[in-house]
């Protein structure tokens, strides 16, 4: 049904007030809340971002009509409203805008807009300008909702018209122009409107009727003086009427004299004549701190701030409450702070804004400014009482629903009269809930305290209706007002009521009595009531009502212990009473009941499937008919039930089954067949046969497998031929026993009732010997997938041996030469089968005559286990036809063969002009034992001589293994050494080094006797090092033994490095070594002391210096030579002589 509102209020006078114009309240960074729930609904779709000013309006019936951050004018639609952008008010003033309704004037609202007054923009200085630059002080602008389709428009040439607050000859006070405090109340007169401001020590008081604005204020010059030297900071703060309109109350940031700075500020209380709009008889209420927020109680009796924590008013701030009630001088001493749902009087939230809700409730902004966060409003639950008693949350309500928006320091302020109580015309104990929900077809008295002097006027729908007394008896849904004319002078009584009549539904149709069977005997069930709700409504909306179920009509009347979610029963019969009611008004309903009654419901367990084999009961096991006796899953399907409670029957179909129809006649002999894949078992209450349980049992009867019988034929033992005993590989028969089907079982017995019973099975199927000759077994075939069976006979013949044995024997040529080779067992077939000319014969080997037997781990080649075996390796073979006769297990005796022990590889030098002799190798044996054959010349000596370098090939044969291995000798040419002239020698030096360059094709190795002595030494490198000065003989020999050897006398130059002169005959002279009459023979020598004085002249063949000058001994001392030798070469250096 849908709810009429009809928008009157504002239309007929400033007395006609409903709280929905306070409704919506736009605020903060994008927040908003919508009072038109309870609590209150946080709101998403604000736009304006503002620190403080702002301010909203809704229509009577709290429909939002549009809204300001005091700069720009957003419409319901939340779209800028049409020349709504460059209001001069600021979103940094406490309150930076405020929308009164011109009274009697349809939708004409006037916005007044105040400026933050800052020092920035008084001090001359431009690149200080705040905002436009300029304070504009109080303005206000003219709003028509009938215009752009009743979004509403600014009136053009009706916007920012200035109000003068200040004094116009004062340039200070002109630069400023006003604080930042604004609040309206209703007159006295019940048509108008005031609207009051502050500036320094003077409230100004602007009318506002039918006509608009009156320009020209009332002024009260009262109380403190506020410096304007310390704005802006000292206009901070609110200023509210309470909503009777008798009283003011202000707050002051600050009353600084620093231009900018911080002071302690003060609460101010103050009696306001609403009829002339004067204001007087100040109270000082609170003096320090940095208060910011103020509030009346709905009631006028009780009145809040909130208060910055020192000077500055940042960081922590607190609450408090005063009681009005008191007398004026006890008024501040009552002053107290409020507690948070922590018990804490203050927290990290800053001082903001206090505002009275449509709800009674008084909401205060909350802003943490260093976490930069405001989630919550602070709630006041219940301001009317004192502080003691006080419910206040700092977490009231959310509003940053989304992460996206939050409240900072400001709140809508509103026209204070909207929140004054008004008379309570439905009598529902809550003046400010003035919505009345009712039933149609009641009727409701709407009514008021009958005075005898008033005179009462009843509205329905804003149409008067005549001759009225103090009541009003109503039966239909509209908007009701009384007014009521006390006709003392004073402003009509109001009381209003919103009617809404709202339809009764019907139970269309009663459930049903239920009969239920109860699922486990408990005597209980639970009950899914919905199933019964599209019954109840019938052609109902859904939408618009609702099923509610209860344990009787006496609950469903009182609304009280409702049946949520599925129902348990509680008692047998349970009545459920049905409650239809109006989901808008739950109070609109009807019900009706019905009866539940529970009988025990058996539950039929499920039982193992019927799985059976074919049979000859009939006489036939093929058909896929068997006598079953179906009682026997009786105790199944029961369980622990009591059998006496519930009877079973079988039958062949589901349907037979819930029908109980056709059962089994004699279930103890009920005839299966293999066509069937199920019977059915009912289990059903004695007591009430509709309650029952059925169970699917599943049948199979499988076929039996197929047993062949067969028989096998086997040789008799190697070693005991001829008994007719032999050992049998049993599994050797499966495959024709079973006809080569799969998933199979056979076990095999010695007689017909073992195989029958199942036991004692035959267990070594694989080396079974008979217990007499020609013997027959019986075979029990099992199928693995059903475990069904049928016997078969199995006959074991034995057959004599006719094959031969054999000798295989290899040589150790398989390139590792350890005694062991693989063996090519079906190499000995032609020995085996001499002297047999039966067709169609297969051989086979095994290690073992028991695997012969058995036909197990059948080989083709084999590894001999005895290192050069001679026959001690033995291997068995097997001699069959094709139909499995056996003709004779004989014996492979393995031979391993060495190979000549020779020297595979071989090295031999021919030196030239000469014949180098090779051999064969032969280690070991008599060499006239063995063939040889060399290549590539073809000899067949065991030795023979080579005259040419190359590889030679003999092959060496044993005469009587016939086995043969290679010899490869590689000859390679050699020759002496001839050593290249002339020999490097590089000496007179500290490392004398000597290389020796030679030719020839030989391999050669080098050495050098010292000073010629006989001692020599040879390496491999021709270049020798640190070779000592003197006379030495060079030597190079082939190290493949070509000679002769090749030699040189060599000199070394060398300078002793001192001599010792002393007579003890060792190094009493000094000479160059290394050269002679013969050798450098032509080579001068001198000898100089320190200062290069020239002591002697030495000639090689003489005996060197001696260490004296013209006969006298030189002192020991370091002594200088220069040589000049004869093939062109000087040296130069120095000696020791050492005494």
């Amino acid at each position: 049904m849908k709810h009429i509102s009809f928008i009157f209020f504002l239309l007929l006078g400033a007395s006609v007030f409903s709280q929905g114009e306070a409704n919506n309240w736009y605020f903060g960074q994008n927040a908003g809340v919508n009072f038109s729930t309870t609590p209150p609904t946080p709101l998403t779709d604000g736009r304006i971002s503002t620190l403080e000013g702002c301010t909203t309006i809704s229509d009577a019936t709290g429909n939002l009509l549009f809204y300001t951050d005091g700069s720009t004018i957003y419409t319901r639609n939340h779209g800028i409203m049409l020349n709504g952008e460059d209001l001069r008010g600021d979103t940094s003033s406490t309150s930076s805008a405020l929308i009164v309704p011109q009274p009697n004037t349809p939708n004409i609202y006037i916005v007044f807009t105040v400026d933050e007054p800052h020092h920035f923009n008084a001090d001359g200085d431009s690149n200080t300008n705040d905002g436009d630059g300029v304070n504009d002080g109080l303005l206000y602008s003219v709003v028509d909702m009938s215009l752009d389709g009743g979004n509403g428009a600014v009136i053009s040439g009706q916007k920012n018209l200035p109000l003068i607050t200040y004094d116009t000859s004062d340039s200070l006070e002109s630069l400023y122009r006003c604080s930042e405090k604004i609040t309206a109340v209703k007159s006295d007169d019940c048509d108008s409107f005031w609207v009051i401001t502050h500036f320094i020590d003077t409230y100004y008081a602007f009318s506002v009727d039918q006509t608009g604005v009156n320009t020209t204020p009332v002024t009260s010059q009262v109380g403190v003086t506020v410096p304007i030297s310390g704005y802006r900071r000292n206009a901070l703060g609110y200023l509210k009427a309470s909503p009777e309109g008798d009283k003011l109350a202000v707050v002051h940031f600050g009353l600084t004299t620093v231009t900018g700075g911080d002071g302690p500020g003060k609460v101010l209380f103050y009696d306001f004549d609403n009829n002339t709009g004067t204001v007087s008889n100040e109270i000082e209420l609170y003096n320090g701190d940095a208060p910011y927020g103020i509030e009346f109680s709905q009631s006028g009796q009780r009145l809040y701030t909130t208060v910055g924590i020192g000077d500055g008013g940042f960081g922590n701030g607190f609450l408090m409450q005063f009681d009005l009630t008191l007398p004026d001088n006890q008024i501040a001493a009552s002053g107290t702070r409020i507690l948070n749902e922590n018990g804490q009087d203050n927290s990290n939230f800053s001082a903001g804004a206090l505002q009275l809700g449509p709800d009674g409730r008084i909401y205060r902004a909350l802003y943490d400014f260093d976490s930069g966060t405001g989630n919550y409003l602070g709630v006041i639950e219940n301001p009317e009482e004192l502080a003691i008693n006080i419910n206040y949350s700092d977490r009231g309500l959310l509003v940053n629903t989304d992460g996206r928006r939050g409240s900072r320091i400001g709140l809508p302020p509103f026209i204070q009269s909207i929140f004054a109580q008004s008379i309570d015309i439905i009598n529902n104990g809550d003046v400010n809930n003035v919505n009345l929900l009712l039933c149609e077809g009641d009727t409701f008295r709407l009514e008021y305290q009958d005075i005898s002097t008033a005179t009462y006027t009843w509205y329905i729908n804003d149409v008067a209706v005549t001759n009225t007394p103090y009541f009003l008896d109503i039966t239909t849904t509209g908007n009701y007002r009384l007014e009521v004319d006390l006709n003392d002078g004073s402003c009509p009584l109001i009381g209003v009521a919103n009617v809404t009549f709202f339809e009764v539904p019907t139970i269309q149709n009663t459930p049903m009595n239920e009969i239920i069977c109860d699922d486990n005997n408990d005597g209980v069930t639970s009950l899914d009531l919905s199933i019964y709700n599209s019954s109840i409504l019938g052609m109902q909306d859904p939408s618009q009502f609702q099923i509610r179920y209860f344990r009787s009509i006496a609950d469903a009347d009182a609304d009280i212990n409702e049946i949520s979610g599925n129902f348990v029963t509680e008692n047998n019969p349970q009545t459920i009473a049905i409650r239809i009611e109006n989901i808008e008004n739950i109070v609109c309903y009807n019900t009706s009941s019905f009866q539940v009654q529970i009988f025990d419901g058996p539950t039929a367990f499920n039982t193992n499937p019927i799985v059976a084999c074919d049979n000859a009961d009939d006489g036939d096991d093929t058909n896929g008919l068997i006598t079953y006796d179906l009682t026997t899953i009786n105790a199944d399907i029961y369980d622990s039930q009591n059998i006496s409670d519930f009877t079973i029957s079988y039958h062949t179909s589901q349907i037979d089954a819930d029908n109980n129809t056709n059962p089994f006649p004699d279930p103890r002999n009920a005839i299966l067949s293999s066509t069937m894949t199920s019977i059915f078992g009912r289990l059903e209450n004695n007591l009430n046969t509709s309650c029952f349980d059925t169970v699917e049992i599943p049948i199979t009867i499988n076929v039996l497998p197929v047993a062949n019988n067969s028989s096998i034929s086997q040789c008799d033992e190697y070693l005991n031929t001829n008994d007719g005993i032999t050992s049998f590989n049993l599994n050797q028969a499966i495959n024709q026993i079973t006809g080569g089907s799969t998933d199979r079982s056979v076990l095999f017995f010695e007689n017909l009732i073992d195989a029958q019973a199942g036991s004692p099975f035959i267990s070594n199927t694989s080396t079974y010997i008979n217990t007499s000759a020609n013997q027959q077994l019986s075979v029990r075939v099992i199928d693995d997938l059903t475990g069904c069976f049928r016997i078969a006979t199995l006959d074991l013949l034995v057959s004599t041996t006719s094959a031969s044995d054999a000798v295989l024997a290899v040589c150790d040529d398989d390139g590792i030469e350890d005694g062991f080779r693989e063996f090519d067992l079906m190499l000995a077939n032609p020995q085996i089968l001499l002297g047999i000319t039966s067709p169609n014969l297969s051989v086979s080997y095994y290690e073992t005559s028991e695997n012969a037997l058995s036909e197990t781990n059948e080989i083709i080649l084999y590894t001999n286990i005895t290192s050069g075996t001679q026959g001690q390796d033995i291997v068995y073979a097997r001699v069959e036809d094709n139909l499995n006769n056996c003709y004779g297990i004989n014996q492979v005796r393995l031979f391993v063969n060495p190979l000549p022990d020779i020297e595979e590889l071989g090295e031999a030098f021919l030196c030239e002009g000469d014949n180098v002799i090779i051999s064969s190798g032969l280690q070991s044996g008599n060499s006239n034992n063995f063939d040889y054959l060399w290549s590539p010349n073809g000899e067949t000596t065991e030795s023979i001589s080579v005259s040419q370098e190359g590889v030679y090939t003999v092959s060496v044969m044993d005469q009587i293994t016939g086995c043969s291995k290679d010899r490869m000798i590689t000859v390679t040419n050699s020759s002496p050494a001839t050593i290249i002239q002339p020999i490097e020698i590089n000496d007179a030096s500290d490392n004398n080094t000597i290389i020796i360059n030679t030719s020839g094709t030989g391999d050669y190795e080098y050495s050098i006797a010292f000073n010629n002595a006989n001692i020599r030494t040879y390496q491999d490198s021709p270049v020798f090092t640190n070779v000592p000065p003197g006379f030495h003989t060079v030597y190079v020999r082939d190290k493949n033994g070509c000679g002769p050897e090749a030699t040189q006398d060599i000199s070394v130059v060398g300078f002793p490095k001192y001599f010792t002169p002393n007579g003890d005959g060792f190094h009493e002279t000094w000479n160059v070594k290394g050269i002679s009459a013969q050798v450098l023979g032509n080579s001068i020598i001198y000898i100089f002391d320190r200062s290069g004085k020239l002591l002697k002249q030495l000639v090689p063949s003489g005996n060197g210096w001696d260490g004296t000058y013209s006969g006298t001994l030189m002192p020991s001392s370091e002594y200088w030579f220069r040589v000049e030798l004869s093939d062109g070469r000087i040296r130069k250096g120095s000696f020791s002589l050492i005494r």
